[in-house]
């Protein structure tokens, strides 16, 4: 999806619950919506995956390099987030869930959306490669599109009608973009400590990292760039930094506070993985969610090249 398409639907749902936030039927429909879409947008990501049969290839090629490679992206990156965000200060948007009845509640949630998440994803990943032919994929860019395209604006919805959120994000101010520096320099040092151990160069492996999920374009630009090998291993990598996240963020939530939900997606909070942010570590993080995977986005076309130039 386009970001201005992006842009419009999250702050068109946010100017509509900052005005009619009161109404108690908004917010119901709006968690409907965001519920529903979440569903449709994981089931047509499986399917995707499972139809394509170039990706199929590439798996059992690169598989299991790329899984290593994006396990332990995400793993840095939320390292990085939970030992330095509080010396940064950027803990103050994040309210950390304290109380033994809050706590459990969470486990609970997020148990009921790791079954949730985990099937739709099997089950997508079944339909495509059992029922879907190449020409029926088009259809899937299509509805995920649109589902999408609802997800973001019942997440707007619901973070507009909680304007508590925007008072304490302008306490943070500035301090919100050390968040994708942060969520960066986890995935740059993980990527290459691991790119050493399987035989990369220090240049290859970065670029690798430097994806931060964004699979379509750091997988072309290192094929043009270095070779259709990597590009194919750094294609992998973020389609499963993409995936990993889905399944993952419900346990970070649960270990780690809601503000590490933001660091697993990388570039993908900016939109695929926001309203799954949104439901595993609630409204306040959806903003800085939005803003890190907006920079990191901006970055990857940056820094692939210049790590491949090292």
């Amino acid at each position: 999806m386009d970001f201005y398409l992006i842009v419009i639907f999250l702050f068109g749902g946010i100017l509509l619950g900052f005005k009619f936030g009161g109404i108690e039927k908004l917010l119901k429909i709006a968690e409907f919506i965001t519920r529903l879409g979440l569903i449709v947008l994981l089931l047509t990501m499986g399917a995707n995956l499972g139809s394509n049969q170039a990706i199929l290839h590439q798996l059992a090629e690169l598989g299991l390099e790329a899984l290593i490679f994006a396990l332990v992206s995400i793993l840095f990156s939320v390292i990085a987030v939970v030992l330095l965000a509080d010396k940064l200060g950027l803990n103050e948007f994040a309210a950390v869930r304290s109380s033994d009845s809050a706590v459990l509640e969470t486990d609970s949630a997020a148990d009921n959306l790791s079954i949730l998440i985990f099937g739709a994803v099997i089950i997508g990943i079944l339909i495509g490669y059992f029922f879907l032919s190449a020409d029926q994929r088009i259809l899937l860019d299509k509805l995920s599109n649109y589902s999408l395209a609802l997800l973001l604006f019942g997440v707007g919805t619901g973070l507009g009608a909680h304007r508590e959120v925007f008072s304490e994000l302008k306490l943070v101010g500035w301090k919100v973009l050390l968040l994708p520096l942060l969520i960066a320099l986890g995935s740059l040092f993980g990527s290459v400590l691991i790119g050493l151990v399987l035989g990369f160069t220090t240049g290859e492996a970065a670029a690798v990292g430097a994806g931060f999920g964004w699979y379509s374009l750091s997988g072309v630009l290192i094929a043009k760039l270095h070779s259709a090998e990597l590009g194919s291993l750094a294609f992998l990598t973020n389609v499963f930094r993409e995936l990993l996240t889905v399944i993952l963020l419900p346990f970070v939530a649960r270990k780690f506070g809601n503000l590490a939900v933001i660091a697993p997606g990388g570039a993908t909070t900016m939109d695929v993985t926001l309203p799954l942010v949104k439901e595993t570590g609630g409204e306040e993080v959806v903003l800085p969610a939005f803003i890190s995977g907006a920079i990191l986005s901006s970055l990857v076309p940056i820094l692939v090249p210049l790590f491949l130039h090292i």
